[in-house]
């Protein structure tokens, strides 16, 4: 029996990534825009902003990331994305007494991290270890 996805569209693994990438965008991050923009921003999700330079602001995952890609803004990575973090995370999964995944890091950790890296290449890079912003 194949799965499907919204009825009778079968789920293939092209689509099941299109759609993880998709239910990861409204995940929050934290970004600091290079632009001002005083008044709050509705969004389907709520309202983001005020836009600040230089002052975080958290906004939905695809939003932080399409103003990366246009170096209106840096992104701050989240703090579960630290290097010693991650090694801890792996260490704990590999461990044969754990019988579960680590809850340090979030249900979508994958894609919110590919979504973050890619958006950092198409920007110019990543610019030094933790620097998520480039030239902004």
């Amino acid at each position: 029996a194949s799965t499907t996805f919204f009825g009778n569209t079968p789920l293939t693994p092209a689509r099941s990534l299109a759609a993880t990438n998709f239910l990861a965008g409204d995940e929050p991050i934290t970004i600091i825009p290079s632009f001002n923009h005083p008044e709050p921003i509705g969004l389907l999700s709520g309202q983001v902003g005020p836009f600040r330079a230089g002052m975080n602001v958290v906004v939905p995952l695809w939003l932080g990331t399409m103003l990366r890609r246009r170096k209106f803004a840096k992104i701050v990575p989240p703090p579960w994305m630290d290097v010693d973090l991650l090694k801890e995370v792996l260490k704990f999964e590999r461990d044969p007494q754990q019988a579960s995944f680590s809850s340090e890091l979030p249900f979508r950790h994958a894609e919110i991290a590919s979504a973050i890296f890619s958006a950092c290449r198409t920007g110019g890079g990543t610019g030094s270890s933790g620097d998520f912003g480039g030239e902004a």
